[in-house]
């Protein structure tokens, strides 16, 4: 698997995206991320989130500070953590008096619920939050321990309770969820090589008014080790994208049930790149299957 990092270093692509083009240049500094609505609310949210950063992980509060800034300077909002990572980002937040403008992803599993509840008590007073904005967990977890969930929205613990997963084994469980009416976000795994979600679960989440977040955009890594060495495509300009990172964020927000795509990365560099992806044109029906044939090609 090659790492975006070394990605980067030996495409011309990826020079283009460190450097950053000129209509990007602009429309980050004029501009916040464009957002998309959450069903049922009046609330928005940006179309780029930010995932579980490695710098989260290892508790890095410099790094991660530098990271969350240069994301909520650029109109950035989701952040999803799990872990000793929720913590991290609290402390962040806090520094940075950012509580009321970032969208809290928040995966609650595997603790008993004093536990459970002792945790989001400390996320509360850390973040000056009234309430968690979202509260997730993977299904073989969240099946078991739904009526907990509901009953914590129910108290005002939590906005928004939902189910997260990155692998299609899952989605059966997933939609066996979702089929309750109860469920508010969803987070699942698709990009232009794993499509698998556009066939049932995406237009469920349609159909039933749910947020849908996405995950893997870069198949952790994979779709980097396949598009290295070669070329952007030319008629990739005309949706406005100008890395191959771009290109696949642009192929999953131009799907209509996408609100937002979760990127992963410790490198600022690499943030404001994927950041780009949610700026321009987005490509229609028929330029989204022309990036799949070509991708396709590359295999």
């Amino acid at each position: 698997m090659t790492s975006r990092r070394k990605f980067l270093k030996t495409t011309a692509a990826g020079a283009a995206a460190l450097t950053l083009p000129a209509w990007t240049d602009v429309a980050l500094a004029q501009a916040k991320l464009p957002t998309r609505p959450i069903p049922g609310t009046d609330e928005l949210l940006p179309v780029i989130g930010l995932g579980n950063s490695r710098v989260f992980r290892e508790g890095d509060m410099a790094a991660s500070l530098g990271l969350i800034r240069t994301f909520h300077e650029r109109g950035g909002g989701y952040i999803d953590c799990m872990g000793l990572s929720r913590f991290v980002v609290s402390e962040v937040v806090k520094q940075m008096n950012a509580g009321r403008d970032l969208f809290l992803g928040t995966y609650f599993m595997d603790e008993e619920e004093p536990v459970m509840r002792e945790n989001i008590k400390r996320i509360l007073e850390i973040t000056g939050k009234s309430q968690l904005d979202l509260v997730h967990a993977y299904p073989e977890f969240a099946i078991q321990n739904w009526d907990m969930f509901r009953r914590w929205k129910d108290e005002g613990l939590t906005r928004h309770i939902g189910i997260s997963r990155h692998n299609k084994e899952y989605y059966e469980d997933m939609m066996s969820l979702m089929e309750t009416d109860t469920v508010d976000f969803i987070q699942v795994n698709y990009s232009p090589l794993e499509r698998e979600a556009e066939e049932r679960i995406l237009p469920m989440a349609m159909d039933k008014g749910i947020a849908v977040n996405i995950n893997r955009p870069f198949i952790n890594g994979d779709y980097f080790s396949l598009v290295r060495g070669h070329e952007l495509p030319e008629w990739a300009s005309e949706f406005n994208a100008v890395s191959w990172a771009q290109l696949s964020l642009k192929f999953i927000l131009s799907h209509p049930a996408v609100n937002c795509v979760l990127t992963e990365t410790a490198n600022p560099d690499h943030l404001l790149d994927n950041i780009g992806g949610g700026f321009g044109a987005m490509p229609d029906t028929e330029t989204r299957e022309r990036i799949f044939a070509h991708l396709k090609s590359l295999q």
